[in-house]
C-alpha cells in the first residue's frame, strides 16, 4: 500500500522545481516592463508561453524556456545528485562552466564575482571582495533566484541553513541575499513536509531570516501582511529597492504563497506586475509549486516548457539522492 505522505510529499517536491522553471519561463515574458506596458502588450493576461512578444531581449530565448534563475538551479541540482552533497567549489566550477559556455541572461553581480580570479579557488572570497567593493551596498537577487532546491536538500535545521548560506555566498554576501535565501527554503521545506499552517510556516521562516539583517522585517511583513501593491515589485520609491534587489524577489514569493488560491492564480498575480519577473517569477513558481504540488500546475504550461525533459531526466536522480538522504 503506498504511503499518502510520501506521495504528497513528491509531488510537493516535483512542483517545487517545475514551479521554479515554470514561473521563470513564463515570468521572461514580462521582464523589464511596466505594468502600464504589460497590460498594453497582454490586454487579455499572460497565460501561454507563446503569447510572449518576441522583442529584441526575449527572441534570445524560445517560447517556453526559461533563463539564467533556472539555469542557475540546475547547476546546484546537478551537483547534488552527483557529489550527493553540497559541495561549494564544485558548485562553483558548475556555474563558471555555464557562464562561460554562454550563461545568457547572467546578472551583472554574478559576472563580476566568476570574473574574479579567486572564484574556482574561492569563491566566498571573490564573492565578499566584490559586496566590500560596492561599499557593501549590493543586494541583488542572484542567490534566491537559484537556492530553492535546496529547500528540498536536507531536513536538519542547522545543516540546511549552513548549506543556504555557503551556496548563496558563492556570488552573493550580502546578508540580505542569504537572509532570503533563508526564508523561502524554509518555507519550502515546511511545506514538502506537509505543513498546512500558512501564516506559522511564514511568521517562523521570517523570524529566522530576520537574524541575518534587520532590513529584511520590512519586507517580511509586506509579505506577511501587505497587498501586492505594497510589495512595488513595477520598480522602487526607495533608493536600493528597484529591480534585481533580493527582498523583493523574497517578498513576492512568500506573498504569493499566503496569497494564492491556486498555482495559476498565485503565479499570474506576481509576472503582471512586470519589473524583474522573470526572477520574482522563479521564486513565487517554486513556492506555489511546493504549495500545491506538481498535480497543482496547468499540464499545458509544464508540458510547454522548452526544455521540459531536462527536468524529467534529473529527477528520478535526483529523487534517489532524496530517498538515500532520508534513511541515513
Amino acid at each position: 500500500m503506498p504511503n499518502p505522505n510520501r506521495t504528497a510529499a513528491k509531488d510537493s517536491i516535483f512542483g517545487t522545481i517545475a514551479g521554479h522553471a515554470i514561473g521563470d519561463a513564463l515570468g521572461l515574458g514580462t521582464e523589464f516592463l511596466t505594468r502600464k506596458q504589460v497590460s498594453e502588450y497582454y490586454p487579455s493576461r499572460l497565460i501561454k508561453y507563446d503569447q510572449i512578444i518576441q522583442d529584441a531581449h526575449r527572441r534570445r530565448w524560445t517560447p517556453g524556456d526559461w533563463t539564467d534563475d533556472t539555469d542557475q538551479m540546475l547547476c546546484i541540482m546537478d551537483s547534488l545528485i552527483e557529489k550527493q552533497q553540497v559541495d561549494c567549489l564544485d558548485i562553483a566550477k558548475r556555474l563558471y562552466q555555464w557562464a562561460a559556455n554562454g550563461g545568457m541572461g547572467i546578472g551583472r553581480s554574478t559576472l563580476s564575482v566568476l570574473s574574479s580570479r579567486s572564484f574556482l579557488s574561492d569563491p566566498h572570497l571573490a564573492a565578499k571582495s566584490y559586496w566590500e567593493s560596492t561599499g557593501k551596498q549590493v543586494a541583488a537577487n542572484g542567490g534566491v533566484m537559484r537556492t530553492s532546491v535546496l529547500g528540498l536538500w536536507n531536513h536538519e535545521g542547522d545543516t540546511l541553513l549552513k548549506n543556504v548560506e555557503d551556496v548563496c555566498k558563492i556570488t552573493h554576501y550580502d546578508p540580505r541575499c542569504v537572509g532570503s535565501c533563508v526564508a523561502v527554503c524554509l518555507t519550502i521545506k515546511g511545506l514538502t513536509q506537509g505543513e498546512k499552517d500558512l501564516k506559522s510556516l511564514l511568521t517562523w521562516a521570517g523570524e529566522v531570516a530576520v537574524r541575518y539583517d534587520g532590513r529584511m522585517m520590512k519586507f517580511i511583513d509586506l509579505a506577511l501582511n501587505g497587498s501586492l501593491e505594497d510589495l512595488e515589485l513595477d520598480g522602487g520609491k526607495t533608493p536600493g529597492d528597484g529591480i534585481g534587489y533580493t527582498l523583493k524577489a523574497m517578498a513576492a514569493g512568500l506573498w504569493s504563497v499566503r496569497n494564492a488560491k491556486t498555482f495559476q492564480d498565485g503565479l499570474l498575480q506576481i509576472i503582471h506586475e512586470g519589473d524583474d519577473s522573470d526572477t520574482n517569477g522563479a521564486v513565487a513558481g517554486a513556492l506555489l509549486g511546493a504549495r500545491f504540488g506538481q498535480s497543482g500546475i496547468p499540464g499545458d504550461w509544464f508540458a510547454g516548457l522548452a526544455r521540459v525533459d531536462e527536468l524529467l531526466h534529473r529527477w528520478p536522480r535526483f529523487e534517489a539522492c532524496l530517498n538515500a538522504l532520508s534513511h541515513h
